[in-house]
């Protein structure tokens, strides 16, 4: 028993990593088109695109798992059913449930794997995705300098440079400073750098000339060695981290800091995903259960499960539709929140009492057994 048990979640783990694999990298290329703007726009490396992009994965991949291993369930036990080895194991007398322990384990794995998802590496991973974007959205040198472009951060400032180096080092560059009305400035360097502080912004500018129009119409340079352009007016950016209610713990959700400023609209967003966190993983075990129910109990038929997979499927993906609606709903309506374990929870008590209940065995062998009465009765009649 054990040995086929064993051999069971076998056949039934490997596809369930292979359909997780391939729905992350499905996710993944979805989340890289929204990110990939934000990137493009603030001319950052491939590297942070990259980190930011794999940062998203494990909200994806708290998503996605459920589905995973509901399909890798009807897959596997479908693969064994037409191979009949389903059918020999029940002829030997094992029961469905002995038979259908193995995959509801994987199931079991799925929910505490999802629940270190939500509980643990979301809120890591989410922070400091959050960190990295509010660093590319502030970053200066993108946001003011880009090479060979004349660029205007303000309507009087005119930024130019020839090349950026990768140490952030500016080459020959070129600042038309028009901000004070009484004094327009040129700037010509042959380096410069941007210098951040948390009391101010700077451009230091080395081995070059200011050039200042005077009254009588001509030019007034003053070369210098360094100088410092205070650009803080320039690049004030809102540089607080923010986080979101995706980003926090379970008991930031379900206990809000007081020393925030929590409304009633948000503490309800809060308590709705903190809910949600808990409730989600119970869909790993419902789903297996619904697999098992379609697959495992009833006749076999020589004409194949392809009706009950498409039942089946409608039916688990129906469902998880309205686990994901109820959380939504969850965020203008805290009566919902219980129902978020409400559903996924009838669903395996139907399910479980479905695949321990002999009743439909009963009814099966005594209708097998009328037939092959009636058969007999007409092979005996008189012709």
């Amino acid at each position: 028993m054990k040995l086929l048990q064993r051999y069971i979640f076998s056949q039934t783990f490997l596809p369930a990593v292979l359909a997780l694999s391939a729905l992350a990298l499905l996710a993944l290329l979805t989340q890289s088109l929204q990110t990939l703007d934000l990137i493009v726009e603030n001319q950052q490396s491939a590297a942070t695109f990259f980190f930011i992009t794999i940062l998203a994965l494990p909200q994806l991949l708290g998503i996605i798992t459920p589905l995973a291993v509901f399909m890798a369930s009807i897959y596997a036990l479908n693969r064994l059913t037409n191979d009949s080895e389903l059918t020999v194991a029940k002829a030997n007398g094992v029961s469905p449930w002995a038979i259908g322990t193995p995959v509801l384990r994987l199931g079991v794995y799925a929910l505490i794997f999802h629940l270190f998802i939500n509980l643990v590496l979301q809120p890591i991973s989410f922070r400091q995705m959050r960190a990295e974007i509010l660093k590319v959205k502030t970053d200066i040198a993108s946001q003011m300098v880009q090479a060979g472009q004349f660029v205007t951060p303000t309507p009087e400032l005119t930024v130019y440079t020839r090349d950026i180096e990768a140490d952030g080092e500016l080459q020959d560059v070129l600042i038309h400073d028009g901000r004070d009305p009484n004094s327009k400035t040129t700037h010509i360097a042959k380096t410069g750098r941007l210098l951040r502080s948390d009391a101010s912004t700077s451009l230091v500018l080395s081995n070059g000339s200011v050039q200042t129009p005077t009254s009588d119409g001509s030019l007034d340079v003053v070369d210098f060695e360094t100088y410092q352009l205070d650009l803080s007016d320039v690049v004030a950016m809102d540089n607080v981290l923010r986080l979101k209610s995706s980003d926090k713990f379970l008991h930031e959700l379900l206990r809000p800091d007081p020393r925030d400023y929590i409304t009633p609209k948000s503490r309800k967003e809060l308590a709705a995903e903190g809910h949600a966190r808990l409730a989600s993983p119970l869909w790993n075990v419902a789903l297996v259960l619904v697999a098992l129910a379609f697959l495992l109990r009833g006749q076999h038929s020589k004409l194949g499960n392809n009706r009950k997979i498409a039942i089946c499927a409608v039916t688990g993906f129906v469902l998880r539709i309205i686990g994901f609606a109820l959380t939504s709903s969850a965020e203008g309506n805290v009566a919902l929140n219980p129902v978020q374990y409400l559903i996924p929870g009838i669903v395996i008590l139907i399910c479980l009492w479905y695949l321990t209940s002999k009743q439909r065995i009963r009814v099966g062998s005594a209708r097998r057994l009328r037939l092959y009465s009636a058969a007999r009765d007409n092979d005996e009649a008189p012709a």
